[in-house]
């Protein structure tokens, strides 16, 4: 997808299943930032600032556990070390997921390594899993399409030594056993949109839920947390589409939940093309003000709904953090074991493991208005510069 593909600052572009070359993979570790045999570009990468927040997260732990785990590495050889980001859909979302993979991998001295299907097929992240398992990958961090038919071929990837760790969607532990899950708390998440259509629509009414998925576990979570907020709001959803990640459809049914409901007061739109399509649809018809759009992350197409009205407030999160962290959690458990890492993590948990769930870090739920939407765009200016 070329958005993924397009340079950015701090970033080096990247064609599909290529890596991404930052450092030497043989760098050393031997100070706070600095890749000892790196290549010169990236012999003094600097640590991101831990007072680097976005102004609606400010999660502490977050950094605490990534200068835990650069300590705990420095003087190891980061020789051999091949830790991939496999995302669910080469969508805009993923482009700061793929920079923050990017800005860890200039810190440890690694190359980064990022890759996942363009349109969210699951055969396509199936082969992804398949081929890094058979190709000597040491690990990968990524966000599962469908947990129940591809847990089998994490388990098996995991057997085999390759360690791997769930980012934005969490994987139920029946399903496959993942280190950990760093990422959104979905269900939270999908609570504040529901909130947020709470005040959006204070006399009730219909809504719509516009999603890419009805297998991945955080649209499901996000969806069942939406639903709670709107308990005896008098706002009834009335109907669930899912688009199967791909945005031309997702196009498609926002325009066929606005024709099919002449009461129609709202969309949820849980993927992050959802709300741009949704606020697409909804001008079109000229109902802007009538119908209140609730999105989900920050395309492009969000913030300008943002500014135009047609998107009354987006949930967002920090698909950044999630690369980062995963990029250092999946480096530090070759460098360092999975024991050693696990005791290094058990300070930083939001959510310790249990009998059906990983152990959780989370990465935080903000809400975005037009009132504050300029104090974001500036700190996503700010992370892109790493």
């Amino acid at each position: 997808m070329n958005e993924l593909n397009r340079r950015r600052p701090g970033a080096k572009t990247s064609a599909m299943l290529t890596a991404v070359a930052l450092a030497g993979s043989a760098a050393v570790l031997s100070g706070p930032g600095v890749a000892a045999a790196a290549p010169a570009a990236h012999a003094q990468a600097a640590l991101i600032p831990a007072s680097l927040h976005p102004p609606t997260f400010n999660d502490s732990k977050l950094f605490g556990l990534r200068n835990a785990l650069h300590r705990a590495m420095q003087g190891k050889s980061m020789r051999g070390v091949d830790t991939w980001e496999v995302v669910n859909i080469l969508a805009t979302y993923w482009v700061a997921g793929k920079d923050g993979d990017a800005a860890a991998a200039s810190e440890l001295g690694i190359p980064a390594h990022f890759e996942g299907p363009s349109q969210g097929q699951l055969t396509t992240q199936v082969s992804e899993y398949e081929t890094l398992a058979s190709t000597g990958a040491t690990g990968y961090f990524t966000s599962v399409i469908d947990p129940v038919s591809e847990g089998n071929i994490i388990n098996k990837a995991v057997a085999k030594g390759v360690d791997v760790v769930a980012i934005d969607s969490p994987v139920p532990r029946k399903d496959a056993n993942t280190f950990v899950y760093i990422g959104t708390p979905n269900i939270a998440a999908g609570h504040a949109a529901g909130e947020a259509m709470r005040k959006a629509l204070p006399h009730g009414g219909d809504v719509a839920i516009l999603t890419g998925s009805l297998t991945a576990t955080n649209s499901l979570q996000r969806i069942q947390g939406f639903k709670a907020a709107l308990a005896g709001s008098g706002i009834k959803v009335v109907t669930v589409a899912n688009d199967n990640g791909a945005a031309g459809q997702a196009a498609t049914n926002a325009d066929t939940v606005i024709a099919s409901d002449a009461n129609l007061k709202g969309i949820y739109g849980v993927y992050s093309y959802d709300g741009p399509a949704a606020a697409v649809a909804v001008k079109a018809k000229g109902d802007i003000g009538k119908i209140k759009v609730v999105a989900d992350d920050t395309e492009p197409g969000t913030i300008t709904g943002l500014r135009d009205g047609a998107i009354y407030s987006s949930i967002i999160q920090q698909p950044f953090m999630q690369g980062y962290l995963g990029a250092y959690v999946t480096a530090a458990m070759h460098v360092l074991g999975t024991a050693n890492v696990a005791r290094i993590m058990r300070p930083y948990l939001t959510a310790p493991g249990t009998a059906s769930a990983s152990p959780q870090i989370s990465t935080g739920v903000g809400t975005l208005t037009k009132a504050n939407l300029a104090a974001d765009l500036s700190y996503q200016a700010k992370i892109n510069k790493y």
